[in-house]
């Protein structure tokens, strides 16, 4: 079979936000992009139909359907070269805030650990062997400020997922680097997604005014992060963290 020559890219949780916004960047770049999210992807939002987009609604965590989209793909157009691990949840309660320690219940516990840290790991599983036969690959992970620090919104399974990300990804940079694979990740702070609006208003003022810049984040401005980490011209930087967060956080 005839396949064309750029590369494919596996985005997870493109129906919006940051997501949305890295498929429609990759999709500028060249790449041919699977865009898949729970909820749907909505091709319209990323130009329309197109030859390079396959918008697909799957759940990160049924890795059985995540499995056959890989396998899909990679029949279809080739191995995936570049997976940007995007999905992620963070639950809050009626009033917009997030569980405090004692109020974690397990259920909440399990669900933010399949998603935000499982999913990922599974995700490396099903392309890293293809990557490491093709000598080339590229990993990047969204992690996030609640990852490096304490937060200021975000509760603990979430803090704790995120811390999980960044450790997951140093171990994949250590073993993989030697195949030409890199693995990296990005710590948003706050920015301006659906996830984001969850929270009260006074939450996203007050954290903005201590933010060095004066301002939350976009979408826009993590998704070319990634896709900086995703170029050729990125191979020596492996196993970095990427702070995205307007100068609230300097380690």
């Amino acid at each position: 079979m005839k396949r064309d020559p750029s590369k494919v890219a596996l985005v997870t949780g493109a129906g919006r936000g940051i997501g949305l916004e890295l498929a429609r960047q990759m999709l500028a770049k060249g790449y041919r992009v699977l865009a898949v999210s729970r909820e749907g992807v909505d091709a319209q939002k990323l130009g329309g139909p197109c030859a390079r987009l396959r918008a697909e609604c799957a759940d990160v965590t049924d890795h059985a359907a995540m499995q056959a989209l890989v396998d899909s793909v990679r029949e279809a157009w080739g191995p995936v070269s570049v997976l940007m691990n995007n999905a992620g949840i963070s639950p809050k309660q009626a009033n917009g805030n997030s569980s405090g320690i004692l109020d974690i219940t397990p259920a909440e516990w399990d669900q933010v650990l399949h998603v935000n840290l499982t999913s990922v790991l599974r995700l490396c599983q099903m392309v890293l062997p293809a990557m490491r036969e093709q000598g080339w690959g590229r990993i990047v992970n969204v992690s996030s400020l609640a990852g490096r620090a304490k937060s200021l919104v975000a509760g603990g399974s979430y803090m704790a997922s995120k811390a999980g990300v960044l450790g997951l990804t140093r171990a994949i940079a250590a073993e993989m680097g030697p195949f030409g694979i890199t693995a990296n990740a990005v710590t948003p702070g706050r920015i301006l997604t659906e996830m984001a609006q969850q929270a009260a208003p006074s939450v996203n003022e007050n954290y903005a005014a201590q933010i060095p810049a004066r301002r939350l984040g976009t979408p826009e401005e993590v998704a070319a992060a990634m896709v900086f980490l995703a170029a050729e011209e990125s191979g020596f930087i492996n196993g970095a963290i990427l702070d995205i967060n307007g100068g609230f956080y300097m380690p």
